[in-house]
């Protein structure tokens, strides 16, 4: 083999070393003269115009990487709801048995939809229901009820709890009355889910007859206010996990 062709087989060797340290040495110039802390900063705004003008001119990127996000949270809101699903159907079913009522359902809250003026209508939804033996469902008759059409809730977020005969009703919310009557409703418990900043739900204990002499009231509204208190905090972390996904 020639001393030519030995010399085109030599590996070449490409020494970036000296470019390095020049790099090095201007780095550490720059925080002799300016100091760690600014140097740092204004290394992270050049990052974040960076970015911001990448995202500026590919639009898609921004629109893809949001839209995963939103799909990521929807679903952990979904899976907690999962979760939590079982757990307050178990608390409503006890308090139905406790109480030997006929019915509890929990009515939540929600905006259902905005006005022309942007403010959105307060709406409620029954969405979990418990029955004892022999009585009908009716959740159905309590979907995307418009809470100005009820004056039972004003009522019932004043108070915060509530007990007696559906008659009494009639003097309050004539509506409900009537609509508690379809279902022979005679007597009802009602309180208020509360949450860390306002109401979540309102959670209804209802009774097919008039309850007889040993009926305790008391103790009827002790045992609702008790699971109201542990629906609440099942409810509040939806809430919280909710907002995020929507703000």
């Amino acid at each position: 083999m020639s001393e030519k062709e030995q010399q085109d087989k030599t590996p070449i060797i490409i020494d970036n070393s000296d470019k390095m340290l020049g790099w090095i040495g201007k780095a550490l110039e720059l925080v002799k003269n300016y100091g760690i802390t600014k140097v740092l900063t204004t290394a992270l705004l050049i990052a974040i115009l960076i970015i911001f003008f990448y995202l500026l001119f590919n639009p898609n990127v921004a629109f893809d990487i949001y839209d995963k996000w939103r799909t990521i949270k929807h679903n952990e809101l979904m899976d907690l709801r999962m979760q939590n699903a079982p757990k307050i159907q178990t608390l409503i079913d006890r308090l139905t048995f406790r109480t030997d009522a006929s019915r509890t359902m929990i009515l939540e809250l929600h905006n259902g939809s905005d006005g022309v003026g942007g403010l959105p209508f307060t709406k409620c939804s029954a969405t979990y229901e418990s029955l004892n033996i022999g009585t009908h469902p009716a959740s159905s008759q309590y979907q995307n009820q418009n809470m100005s059409l009820i004056p039972f809730a004003t009522f019932i977020f004043e108070k915060g709890y509530w007990c007696g005969n559906t008659d009494d009703l009639q003097k309050i919310d004539r509506g409900l009355y009537y609509k508690m009557k379809s279902n022979n409703t005679e007597h009802f418990s009602a309180c208020v889910i509360e949450g860390i900043d306002k109401p979540l739900a309102i959670l209804i204990v209802s009774f097919d007859h008039t309850p007889d002499i040993g009926h305790d009231c008391t103790k009827v509204r002790e045992n609702i206010r008790h699971v109201a208190m542990e629906i609440a905090v099942h409810l509040e972390v939806e809430k919280i996990m909710k907002t995020e996904t929507t703000n």
